[in-house]
């Protein structure tokens, strides 16, 4: 990789979007060799990734002496070229930090999972005549570039049903809503988030991909999906620094699975918004799911390697986990927290 171009671009992606947090530090937390730290981070507002918020409402930042930045980018392979060329310290990237490893050997490595339910779910308009996914023969779906992994759930889910991608007209697109209220795509994926917006623009649910592999009997140890990353040199340089930020991370995500009350309050407060009509059951699809882990032996980055392997073309089973993820520093913070996921 080039770092020189992975900075001017991080940065011209991001300039616009960065929020800090303004949480002061606790009192008595601990002096960390690299206080301040930026958080990297695609700019779609997925439930799965509540604990970043609410680690930063709920103070665990702070109590573990960090003092945070998020930056926000639009496309899923920014946030790992600002970690790449050191413009932030941990991003969220799974499978686009996967393929920065395996393709370009880039020096990063996955710490951490964020959740073991999948943020695909297909929408349609009531009325459209699609009731089922073979219902889409001839129609037009909003999907993103060839390779990443929402275009590869399509191909899954499509070929269950029978069809290929010749068999629809592909747009790509990032707003999913915007698309199909418009009427440019037929069948669209939105984020839970957006459950109650949906549903009163008179759309209903196709198929959610979480539902669907569990229908499938594919492995459920194999479900974790979305991962937070850093580089291999903050994990040899600042190995306190990193630490930090997973206890406060796992902290978060414990409270959040146990404390209703504050999740609703994370859930309904920005980036989310969720509306209060269907936030409790947002709140059930998900408790059980966030996720806060990195253990290969249940399966942790499994399915993420897996789409990369497709994308790459690559055998199954070709993209060892030891190669870009460790899993050492999360289970050391967990296991000094009291904690199991």
């Amino acid at each position: 990789m080039n770092a020189t171009f992975l900075t001017r671009r991080a940065f011209t992606a991001g300039a616009a979007a960065m929020a800090a947090s303004s949480a002061a530090f606790a009192q008595g937390a601990p002096k960390l060799s690299m206080p301040k730290i930026k958080i990297a981070m695609v700019s779609t507002e997925l439930v799965q990734n509540a604990a970043l918020f609410a680690a930063i409402k709920g103070g665990e930042f702070a109590a573990q002496g960090l003092e945070v930045e998020v930056v926000n980018f639009r496309s899923w392979t920014e946030p790992v070229q600002a970690l790449a060329s050191n413009a932030a310290q941990f991003a969220l990237g799974a499978g686009s930090l996967i393929r920065a490893v395996a393709g370009q050997n880039a020096p990063l490595r996955q710490i951490a999972m964020i959740s073991s339910r999948f943020p695909y779910e297909f929408w349609v308009k009531a009325g459209s005549g699609i009731n089922k996914v073979a219902d889409l023969k001839g129609k037009t779906i909003q999907t993103v570039r060839t390779g990443e992994t929402l275009d590869n759930i399509w191909k899954q889910i499509l070929g269950d049903a029978g069809l290929s991608m010749t068999d629809v007209k592909r747009v790509e697109s990032f707003n999913g809503f915007g698309s199909i209220i418009s009427g440019s795509v037929d069948a669209a994926n939105l984020n839970d988030s957006l459950m109650a917006k949906s549903r009163k623009a008179g759309l209903v649910s196709l198929v959610e991909y979480t539902a669907w592999r569990d229908s499938h009997g594919l492995p459920k140890g194999a479900g974790a999906n979305l991962g937070w990353g850093t580089s291999t040199k903050l994990l040899n340089d600042n190995p306190d620094v990193v630490k930090a930020f997973l206890r406060a991370m796992a902290k978060a995500t414990d409270r959040l699975r146990k404390d209703k009350p504050f999740a609703i309050s994370i859930l309904q407060d920005k980036p989310f918004e969720v509306e209060a009509e269907v936030v409790s059951e947002v709140y059930d699809r998900h408790k059980d799911h966030w996720l806060m882990r990195m253990d290969f032996s249940r399966g942790d980055a499994q399915f993420d390697a897996e789409m990369v392997e497709v994308v790459m073309e690559q055998k199954p089973g070709s993209i060892k986990l030891e190669s870009f993820a460790v899993e050492a520093p999360m289970k050391q913070a967990l296991s000094e927290l009291g904690l199991s996921f």
